[in-house]
């Protein structure tokens, strides 16, 4: 998926929004719930050394998607979709997970995991 499919999904996902908190940046979105406002989730720009850190193809974009995430589904998500999903950037990695964006993780699985996130946030 992309950033802009992304932001998409969250726009038709009842009870969620998302906005940009860090002045100046407008690129970085924080997912949250509505209610709440909890974050399940966010869009940003790792660093090069980050994907290379978990020998990941670096991409153009260099974004992930940051979830919530069971810590019980982490290990298998990471072997599933090696290089695609990787321990968090810039979050617990404990119980978040970063998806790779435009990376061949499939978009019914991304939009499942924003869903799992989503609800994890509850």
């Amino acid at each position: 998926m992309t950033r802009e499919e992304v932001l998409k999904f969250v726009d038709n996902m009842a009870g969620a929004k998302y906005d940009f908190p860090f002045e100046g940046d407008f690129y970085s979105a924080v997912l949250r719930r509505s209610d709440s406002g909890k974050w399940f989730g966010i869009v940003i720009r790792a660093p090069e050394n980050y994907f290379l850190r978990y020998e990941a193809e670096v991409p153009e974009e260099k974004a992930v998607l940051c979830l919530k995430c069971p810590p019980d589904l982490q290990d298998f998500l990471k072997v599933k979709y090696r290089g695609k999903i990787l321990p968090a950037y810039h979050m617990n990695k404990k119980h978040w997970i970063s998806v790779v964006l435009q990376s061949d993780v499939p978009q019914e699985e991304t939009e499942k995991l924003l869903e799992l996130a989503f609800e994890v946030t509850k």
